[in-house]
């Protein structure tokens, strides 16, 4: 049997942002972008907060969204999470210095940010860190409290966001590979997490003024059950 390779009859191969988006040629950094990482936390507590918006591809067929407000100066977040295809409706997500608390909250699933003031409702605390966009949130938070080492990152590539040129800086943490996306004024438009699915979950930052998130739980999570 012969076969015949048509070497030009290649496919367009379009890059995926949920598997990482277009290939890089990973490098150390830069005096520059070193510099740009390590101001990174005071950049984020000097601007105060972000509008944000999550797309979480976390398992087969489950990608759910999210929209709300980081604040690094109140060390918290506020986010209605919700899955297109799951017919349950959404999560009210608040993430403060106690931990973490949800309350489901019915109805469409991306219909927004979450309501302000976060309702009065049976808020349940769970250990952090307990999915992917939990993960996700407590690396958009610890941002803002410590610079990542230059020792740890690599420079994954240049691209765009919010119609800016970014370099896409990855960090190895203990909780997984953390990607900054931060502009040549260091300002950090886009987190990645790489999922334990090996997709890249996303939250895209707009920095700017926040509404104050009033706390909605007590102030620590329960003593643990003997």
């Amino acid at each position: 049997m012969i076969l015949e390779l048509q070497r030009t009859n290649r496919p367009t191969l379009w890059p995926v942002p949920a598997l990482g988006g277009r290939p890089g040629l990973p490098r150390a950094l830069t005096g520059p972008e070193e510099d740009r990482l390590a101001r990174l936390p005071a950049r984020l507590r000097a601007d105060g907060g972000a509008a944000v918006t999550l797309t979480a591809p976390v398992a087969p067929g489950a990608t759910p969204h999210g929209t709300g407000w980081v604040s690094w100066t109140a060390r918290a977040a506020y986010l209605a999470v919700g899955d297109p295809a799951a017919p349950d409706g959404r999560t009210l997500r608040r993430y403060d210095p106690g931990g973490l608390w949800v309350t489901p909250s019915p109805g469409d699933p991306v219909a927004g940010p979450p309501p302000l003031p976060p309702p009065r409702a049976a808020w349940q605390w769970r250990p952090p860190a307990t999915d992917d966009v939990d993960a996700l949130l407590a690396a958009a938070l610890r941002a803002g409290e410590a610079a990542a080492s230059p020792a740890s990152a690599s420079r994954v590539r240049g691209d765009r966001a919010a119609g800016r040129t970014v370099d896409v800086v990855e960090v190895n943490t203990r909780q997984g590979r953390v990607r900054y996306w931060i502009d040549r004024d260091g300002v950090l438009r886009r987190l990645e997490l790489r999922t334990r699915l090996g997709t890249y979950a996303q939250l895209d930052l707009d920095p700017g003024r926040t509404p104050a998130l009033p706390p909605v739980a007590p102030p620590a999570p329960p003593p643990p059950t003997r």
